[in-house]
Formats: C-alpha cells, structure tokens, sequence
C-alpha cells in the first residue's frame, strides 16, 4: 500500500504533524510526504528522511507550476491532507478526482482562528489573494470538509467541532529513550548551569509565553530555555526575564534538549487557536520521563491525568507555584516523569498511533469504490 502525506508547506512548523503522521503510516505502508518549500530551506526541527519530496514554492500565478507538480506527485493509495489549505487539501482533492483515490483530511488546529476574519481589514497584506496560504482561501476549504473520504483530528475540541477519529500525536518512543541519554552531558552541551524550565515547542502568541517567563522569573535560581530562531523572542521587553534562547535543532536532537532540562513547561493561553490545538511536544517530553507543568487546555487535563501538573491557562502564581514543587521535590518529580513515560508508551507510540490511522486508511479504502 502506498500513502502520500499532503503539507501545504515544508517550511513551516505545520510540516510537524505532518511528518510525525508520516512515521506512524509507516508502520503499515510505503510513505511519501510531498509539500512546498520556499527558498529559506525546510523548518530547521524537520528531519532530513530520503521519503519527503519538496516541491518549489511560489505564489500565483505560478503558484499553478507547484500546484502541478504536487497533483503529479500525489500518487498514493490513499491521500492524507494536512490542513485545509489550497497547497494540501486542494491539491489532495483534485489528485483524487483525477485518479480516483480517498483523501483524508487531516485537522490539528482550528486554522481559520489563527487569521481571524476580524483581522482581515486592518491587515491587507493577510488577505493577499497571491498568497496560496491567504485565510480566504483556507476559510473556503474550512467550509468544504465534507469533500474529504474521511476525517482525523489531533484533539478532541477538534473531533466535537468536524467529527472523525481522533489520532493523536504520538511519539517516536524508540528514539525519545531516556536511558539512552546521559541528563549531566546533555546539560553540559546545552550549557544549562542551574535549575532549568524547558518550553519545547514554537513561540506563537498563544502559548502562553509571557505569563511562563513570569512564573520562572518568581522561581529563585530557575531560567527558562525556549528554542528559537532569530528572531523569535529577540525584543527588548523579553530582556527583563530569565530567558535562554537555544537555537532550534532538528526533531532528532530534541530528546538531547528535553535531556538537559529538569522540568518541562507546556503553556498556552486561554485561546481560540489553544483551546483547539493538542501540542505536540507533550508526548515527546512524555516519553523522556520528564516532569511535566502544562495549562488545563485543549487536551493537556486528558493526556496527563495522574502523571502531570496541571494549572489554569495565564494563571502566573500558581505556575510558579508548580514549577517550583517540581524543582524542589526531586522523588514526585521523577515519579510523575515515570508515569508519563508509562502511559505514553501504552498510549501513543508510533505503533499505537499508526494502529489508529490504519484504521482509518482501511475504512477509506474499503469505500473507494463508492468514489
């Protein structure tokens, strides 16, 4: 059997889900994850795997040539769309109308409130029609869910909006092995000296960042590492917290970094976008027997029952609160780390992720000659 994994673009962090959905497929398949790339390279955490295939990004109107190559390039058994945009899930549709092939569509965020219409007539440049990501156009393929053969969602918020399977992130647990990383190197490489909070994941306006910075900064002797790119967390108001921006490595380096730290902080605020969004470093930081503080959003209470801190989105004082229970008590915090790296395995290694998907993959191929 052969899957073709759909990323609008292999530039951005959206190319994540795509490639973790891509590694559990694997374990039933022959995979391909095809997307754009623009000219800045792939997304610095993305692996180089010899089953991804770029495909030269550009806007309209030769956005038409990428459009192309990739309906040429989508020729497996079944398509799985990440994301309603034109470059994923329009592509995915006109390739299988074209050969007749199930197309699933894949939702880990609520995209259209990422680019909310509110936000459209103070910034024209956002509603740039030669943009293939422009939100008109996601908005569109929002609204033409039905099209799809199926549906997978990364949350729950998600599957009581479109309905679906829930497929979860998951963990590549082989790789994220504890006992396969010395913590004191790891420390040493990264250069942390002193208690060390980790935020693993991408800076965005909605991960609760600000009020996390708070929270470490309340915490005596405790600094907080976020991976960065240039220009992520670089302003001047940033300056006043206890902050180390480490550069962002690629996915198979991030067991090093999750290593190195002595809790690790998944924060979000109480958001549209974070209410519908499932972060994915939670299973990686999981899998590593990490402590683990995270917000009571999305799915965060569900995933960590019994083996996580949990505190109410933007609430600073008892985020440091945790943070600090965590650093102090060093017998719950490897107790609570022993139990995430439990139920991660029983729950979401590739195995189990890829059990679920094939699930889903059989159920659209047993329909396909209803196409």
């Amino acid at each position: 059997m052969k899957v073709t994994i759909l990323c609008h673009e292999l530039s951005s962090n959206a190319v994540m889900r795509a490639h973790r959905l891509a590694q559990a497929a694997r374990t039933f398949a022959e995979v391909k994850l095809i997307g754009s790339v623009s000219r800045k390279g792939a997304w610095p955490a993305l692996p180089q795997e010899p089953w991804i295939r770029p495909v030269r990004k550009r806007r309209f109107p030769r956005f038409y040539e990428t459009f192309l190559a990739l309906v040429e390039a989508a020729d497996g058994d079944v398509l799985i769309a990440v994301k309603p945009f034109l470059a994923s899930f329009g592509v995915a549709l006109v390739a299988a109308e074209r050969r007749q092939v199930p197309v699933v569509l894949d939702l880990d965020d609520l995209d259209v409130a990422l680019a909310p219409r509110s936000d459209w007539a103070a910034k024209p440049l956002m509603v740039d029609l030669s943009r293939p990501a422009c939100p008109i156009y996601v908005s569109l393929l929002t609204k033409a869910t039905g099209a799809a053969s199926a549906i997978t969602v990364a949350s729950t918020v998600l599957q009581r909006r479109f309905g679906g399977t829930l497929v979860p992130h998951g963990c590549v647990t082989e790789l994220f092995d504890p006992a396969a990383i010395d913590g004191e190197s790891a420390r040493r490489t990264l250069g942390f000296t002193g208690p060390t909070v980790l935020f693993p994941g991408t800076p965005r306006s909605h991960k609760g960042l600000e009020p996390l910075a708070q929270a470490v900064a309340r915490v005596p002797g405790a600094r907080l590492a976020v991976p960065c790119r240039s220009n992520d967390l670089a302003g001047p108001e940033w300056g006043r917290f206890p902050l180390d921006r480490i550069p962002m490595t690629s996915y198979c380096s991030l067991p090093i970094m999750l290593a190195a730290a002595d809790v690790v902080a998944i924060s979000q605020s109480d958001s549209e976008p974070a209410r519908y969004q499932m972060p994915m470093k939670v299973f990686d930081a999981m899998a590593m027997a990490k402590p683990i503080v995270a917000s009571s959003v999305s799915d965060l209470p569900l995933v960590l029952e019994g083996c996580g801190r949990l505190v109410p989105p933007g609430d600073v004082e008892r985020l440091a609160g945790a943070i600090a229970d965590m650093l102090n008590n060093a017998d719950e915090a490897r107790v609570f780390g022993e139990r995430a790296r439990e139920r991660c395995l029983e729950h979401y290694s590739m195995r189990r992720i890829g059990e679920r998907l094939l699930e889903v993959v059989n159920q659209v191929l047993r329909g396909k000659g209803e196409l």
